[in-house]
């Protein structure tokens, strides 16, 4: 029996159909899954904040699990992913959290604010004076694929297999992938981490102030250094992370001002509206709709039964618009006091290392677009679509109308 969690009419607006698990069912047991979905603001905090009975080391994926062994031959031998960060649990967590922490100090990422600036001026300097384009094609999607490329320390001249290789691994996550999309993910992945292997032994040779070179620089008290997989690992979740989730902000922002004419007016006039403005795109359209847990022993959640062994998708798409915390929670709102009480960038010791980064991303996106583009206009006909994922909030497409303000 399939659940209308994977339905395309609940994947491409899911809100109603969480509105109503947050009413009647807030620990809902996907059908034929041993999955619970958590869908209430304070249910969720309580789960990602008991690392001990809720583990990360779930998996990415909500039914890969079932998916492998089901599987007719097991995967080809190759690069081995161990747990790092964002699947994994203290004490182990804790030194990797350590070590990488360094590369995403504030001084570090307002570091980078100059090269964005320069990287976003480049894709709208490349849009026509006046006419048709996409956003999420000509500037939401390269722009965190370039900073994250540069972030790492790779050539921008390999961004098309990056591409490739990030949207494989981000596809992992919805949980729908044939037994073959996932061989095919997974070959994917091999090469991904085969690539950084290479990068990472030219940093031996000639040491670099990368994200590539200060993971192998890394030091902290009483800690060892990182070991070449660990660190082959950790690059490969942060393209990841770093790309699509960013990609996603930045094209729900969009569209969201563009449907509330009123609201971008008045960032055209007050800027210092925008760090709102990207709260409430969080809030409102989490980039990564929820987050895997794995029950440690028998508890429950929300007064359900949970079995020990069960995973559990902490759902932070629903408990974003939970009425108990945000008054008319469906509602776009600049002035709305609480929007960073969102759980997008999730809670405790998994909080996203790179949320400063994509905050800075989007703001800065947004500023350099009003500046130079004066007039932009969403076609009327625009019906959005959705990536076929069910964890990542990914918008296909923004065709808009734009004039670029005269020099």
């Amino acid at each position: 029996m399939a659940d209308a969690f994977y339905d395309d009419a609940t994947v491409q607006c899911p809100y109603p159909h969480y509105a109503a698990l947050r009413a009647n069912d807030p620990a809902h047991r996907l059908a034929g899954e041993d999955v619970y979905l958590v869908t209430r603001h304070a249910d969720c905090e309580a789960v990602l904040a008991q690392p001990e009975v809720f583990s990360s080391k779930a998996g990415p994926g909500l039914r890969q699990r079932e998916l492998m062994s089901t599987a007719k031959a097991p995967l080809d031998a190759g690069y081995r992913v161990v747990r790092t960060l964002l699947t994994n649990d203290p004490p182990s967590h804790t030194r990797y959290r350590k070590l990488v922490a360094k590369a995403f100090t504030a001084r570090r990422i307002a570091g980078l604010e100059p090269k964005i600036r320069t990287v976003v001026d480049d894709l709208v300097d490349a849009l026509p004076a006046e006419g048709r384009v996409d956003l999420v094609r000509d500037l939401a999607q390269p722009l965190p694929l370039i900073v994250i490329a540069d972030f790492l320390g790779v050539p921008r001249s390999d961004l098309d297999v990056f591409q490739k290789w990030s949207d494989d691994a981000a596809e992992v996550l919805g949980g729908t992938l044939t037994e073959q999309r996932s061989r095919e993910c997974h070959q994917s992945l091999q090469e991904l981490l085969g690539y950084f292997d290479e990068r990472i032994a030219e940093r031996r040779l000639q040491p670099s102030d990368d994200f590539l070179g200060l993971l192998l620089e890394a030091r902290a008290a009483d800690e060892r250094p990182l070991q070449t997989e660990e660190m082959l690992a950790i690059s490969y979740v942060t393209l990841v992370a770093g790309n699509e989730t960013t990609v996603n902000l930045l094209s729900s922002l969009l569209l969201l001002l563009l449907r509330h004419p009123d609201q971008l007016a008045r960032i055209r006039t007050d800027r210092s509206l925008i760090p709102a403005a990207v709260e409430e795109a969080l809030r409102l359209e989490a980039p990564v709709q929820g987050s895997v847990r794995l029950a440690t022993r028998d508890t429950e959640v929300a007064g359900t039964p949970v079995p020990k062994g069960s995973r559990l998708l902490v759902v932070a798409g629903a408990a974003n618009r939970d009425p108990a915390v945000f008054t008319e929670p469906d509602r776009f709102d600049l002035d709305r006091g609480n929007s960073r009480s969102h759980l997008s960038f999730g809670k405790g010791i998994h909080f996203c290392l790179g949320a400063a980064l994509s905050r800075l991303e989007a703001t800065v996106a947004l500023e350099h677009l009003l500046d130079r583009v004066e007039r932009i206009e969403l076609d009327p006909a625009f019906q959005p679509r959705y990536a076929d994922n069910a964890v990542l909030r990914s918008l296909l497409s923004l065709p808009v109308d734009v004039t670029k303000a005269r020099a």
